[in-house]
């Protein structure tokens, strides 16, 4: 099949709708396919960082970036016409959008429309009230919703959610049955084969004691604030413990480390930044005591499976698709959003109990194996191109 991929971003850009556009079309091109995708020409929407000097063919992957565009301010909005233009006389046999919103889904409604190309979409779906930024960009959205959401919804010929939580959300649950299908994110296993070594991380930030681990974008929508909020009451039990921030700093960096040193325990905090490289990235989960992810809401959490290949449990705010990542008390622990305090027993919990941790670790990771892969999720995502073609 000739497969086409639209998404707004795409590695080395960081993210986890990338991982995902970049990891089935991997396993698509594994597969015998031929997979072209057309994406933008950014590295991070806020700041607005362009990439430079990237290949144009990636593990067999046919990558095509256009010049992104913005208004800029609140009024940020990614526009890439000339993707729009190309996608339209591109001659493939299905296209695949990623991104709810984004302005690039429209070329895909477009091809639908014009030249009845069949059209898969998979959201990766944020509620209105979960997105980052203010009144102005929200207020764009909620435009959107109203008045182009539902035509891309109904040209969809194919709605892919990677949770039954997400798709309950989208377009108020209301999906033609036989259109629509849960198919979850996952991991590659060969990435964590031999298990990573948390000693190269530990090593390179110099961490000793305990390590509470966050991995993602420094985003206003990941419940950062509720983490720092619950340093003091995990170091009134465990004083040796780190609390490691992974991911692209989008604002927060600083109103973080200010929020901290209030509570007095900036001491506590380590920012890492983006991690580019692999290896130590992997480490970072192996270093780990406990990997949290206190967000807002989450379709899914690809993080969530990395922590657990690396047999490390996990505790993630009850919200979105993270209950279906997450098994309370047996790979690991849901929390309240927002709940500081029920945050901070949970983690003082875990590291007071390291047969506890080990024992979750390892269920999280024999279900990930069981259930979670990309190899199996392509798999499922082919069945659902051959079923329209």
């Amino acid at each position: 099949m000739r497969i086409l991929q639209l998404c707004v971003r795409f590695p080395p850009a960081p993210g986890g709708a990338e991982t995902h556009v970049h990891s089935i079309s991997k396993e698509l091109v594994k597969r015998g396919h031929d997979v072209t995708v057309f994406t933008s020409d950014l590295y991070t929407e806020t700041p607005f960082v362009r990439l430079t000097d990237v290949p144009d063919t990636t593990d067999g992957i046919r990558v095509k970036r256009f010049r992104a565009h913005t208004m800029g301010g609140e009024m940020h909005y990614v526009l890439v016409p000339s993707l729009l233009w190309r996608s339209i006389r591109e001659k493939v046999d299905v296209v695949h959008a990623h991104s709810y919103g984004y302005f690039h889904v429209n070329a895909a409604f477009l091809m639908r429309r014009l030249r009845g190309v069949p059209f898969v979409f998979t959201p990766h779906f944020h509620p209105e009230w979960s997105m980052w930024g203010g009144s102005k960009r929200k207020m764009l959205r909620r435009i959107y919703d109203r008045w182009l959401g539902s035509c891309i919804f109904d040209s969809a010929d194919r709605i892919i959610g990677v949770s039954r939580a997400e798709m309950s959300l989208m377009n108020g649950g209301r999906f033609a049955e036989g259109r629509t299908t849960i198919i979850p994110n996952g991991i590659s296993p060969g990435d964590f084969d031999p298990p990573p070594d948390g000693r190269l991380f530990r090593e390179h930030y110099g961490l000793g004691g305990k390590v509470v681990l966050f991995v993602g974008r420094l985003a206003s929508n990941k419940g950062l604030d509720t983490l720092v909020d619950s340093i003091p009451g995990v170091i009134a039990e465990h004083d040796d413990v780190k609390f490691v921030l992974v991911g692209q700093d989008e604002g927060m960096r600083e109103s973080l480390l200010k929020r901290a040193n209030s509570l007095g325990v900036s001491d506590a905090l380590v920012f890492t930044g983006h991690i580019t490289d692999d290896r130590l990235f992997r480490s970072a989960f192996a270093s780990s005591d406990v990997f949290v992810l206190p967000s807002e809401y989450e379709a899914f959490g690809i993080v969530l499976l990395e922590a657990m290949m690396c047999e490390k449990p996990c505790i993630a705010s009850a919200v979105g698709g993270t209950s279906e990542a997450v098994v309370q008390d047996e790979t690991g622990l849901l929390v309240e959003y927002g709940n500081a305090g029920e945050l901070a027993e949970m983690i003082t919990g875990i590291l007071s109990d390291p047969q506890k941790a080990k024992e979750m670790g390892k269920r999280g990771r024999e279900r990930v194996l069981r259930k979670f892969t990309w190899e199996r999720v392509a798999g499922e995502i082919e069945k659902v191109y051959e079923d329209l073609i």
